[in-house]
């Protein structure tokens, strides 16, 4: 075993020559005559024994590792990396596949447990409780650490060289969607795994406290209540770091969908230009300048206006009311604030069924608008809720098949 005291010793004494070559790491490997090159840079007093004897500590230490079959080339320590990443408020982005993994994970203990309860077995059910715990706070560690790393490859994508074209510059953002949002938007849908993950374990969790009041205690009731409460946190998490990633990245996606639909109109235009002259232009895209184009190009609006009608582009005629067409009489109703939603749901309990209280106090309702209040009324912390069996519910527009929720004040035993 490696002593931890010289571990942090000897990164907080060498830390102004650890911290350059984290950035050469994250590049891949370096050689023994690049890392004494680099530390000699850094180290102009030092003599060429005192290099060696400082590659030999931080090998010593497992700071250093030789990459395997090839001894005379060197990484950083993947631990001693992601410590250091740490510090530097550096964040990498990891796969969605790994909260999934997670997820599976969590049931299999959640199984655990209730076998363990079914035993009477009070330690082993302690244990695979706390188990359970450490493992939502790695799926809320990674989701904060994700959420991070999105911002970094946003402000990269803006803040990169304006002369590299725009798909280069964007490469990175239309990656982390296609291969991170994508199948987040997928996994933490309504009917998508985490979901139903989360509510198999929840329901685990929620029978254990109700059983355990009326066959005895085996574990303390705080140990379930406090791991039920951060699994419902780590839901709202996922829920927060997918809006999150959608608000960074689908601006700078479109952008770029833009600039390719742009690109292509223009392809498209110089194309016919050089078979069929300029006649082949649309004349009706021609009168776009109001000045002399020797010193004037017009905005950005009117350029990719323009692009898009080299294209062929046909914008699609306004509709306009008639005159003599009837007028809604009916004054427009302002909508419900969240307070005053939340103190009228507050007022009702206990209400058997979330879904169909919310139609009758709001029956002319959009379903979309209903829907938004069925989440945020469901998942308020001032209230207890019970999962429903699956059903229809009508509304002025559709007909909507969920699991609705019994809602009870918060601290009151579920029925």
């Amino acid at each position: 075993m490696i002593d931890p005291k010289r571990v942090l010793r000897a990164l907080a004494e060498h830390w102004t020559l650890l911290e350059p070559l984290c950035e050469r790491f994250d590049q891949g490997t370096l050689s023994l005559v690049e890392l004494r090159n680099q530390l000699a840079a850094q180290l102009p007093a030092g003599t060429p024994t005192d290099i060696t004897a400082l590659l030999d500590q931080w090998i010593r230490l497992d700071i250093l590792i030789p990459v395997a079959k090839s001894p005379n080339r060197f990484e950083l320590n993947a631990q001693i990396h992601d410590f250091l990443a740490y510090l530097r408020r550096e964040h990498r982005l990891g796969l969605c596949l790994e909260i999934e993994a997670y997820l599976r994970h969590l049931e299999r203990l959640a199984k655990y447990i209730q076998e363990a309860f079914d035993n009477r077995d009070g330690q082993d059910l302690a244990r695979q409780l706390r188990l359970l715990d450490m493992r939502v706070r790695d799926v809320l560690k990674k989701l904060a650490n994700d959420e991070q790393a999105l911002v970094g490859v946003a402000e990269r994508a803006k803040t990169s060289d304006r002369q590299i074209p725009l798909r280069q510059r964007y490469a990175e953002v239309l990656a982390t969607w296609d291969e991170y949002v994508e199948p987040m938007i997928q996994l933490v849908a309504a009917d998508g795994a985490f979901e139903q993950g989360v509510y198999r374990v929840e329901q685990v969790l929620l029978r254990l406290l109700g059983e355990q009041q009326r066959l005895g205690h085996l574990v303390d009731d705080d140990l379930l209540l406090r791991t039920h409460a951060r699994i419902l946190d780590m839901q709202t998490t996922a829920q927060l770091t997918l809006r999150r990633a959608r608000e960074l990245l689908l601006p700078l996606r479109e952008e770029a969908r833009r600039h390719n639909a742009v690109t292509r109109g223009a392809a498209l235009a110089l194309a016919a230009i050089r078979k069929k002259g300029l006649d082949a232009v649309p004349q009706a895209a021609l009168p776009l300048f109001t000045r002399p184009q020797s010193n004037f190009l017009g905005t950005a609006a009117q350029v990719e206006a323009y692009v898009y009608a080299l294209a062929r582009f046909e914008p699609k005629p306004a509709q306009f009311p008639k005159a003599s067409g009837p007028r809604g009489s009916k004054p427009g109703q302002a909508p419900r604030t969240a307070r005053e939603m939340l103190e009228r749901c507050e007022s009702a309990l206990p209400l058997p069924d979330l879904m169909t209280w919310l139609l009758e106090q709001e029956p002319e309702g959009a379903t979309d608008e209903l829907l938004y209040w069925f989440s945020r009324l469901s998942r308020d912390s001032r209230f207890q809720r019970e999962r429903l069996e699956r059903r229809d519910y009508l509304t002025t527009e559709h007909q909507v098949s969920l699991s609705s929720f019994a809602l009870l004040k918060s601290g009151l035993p579920t029925a």
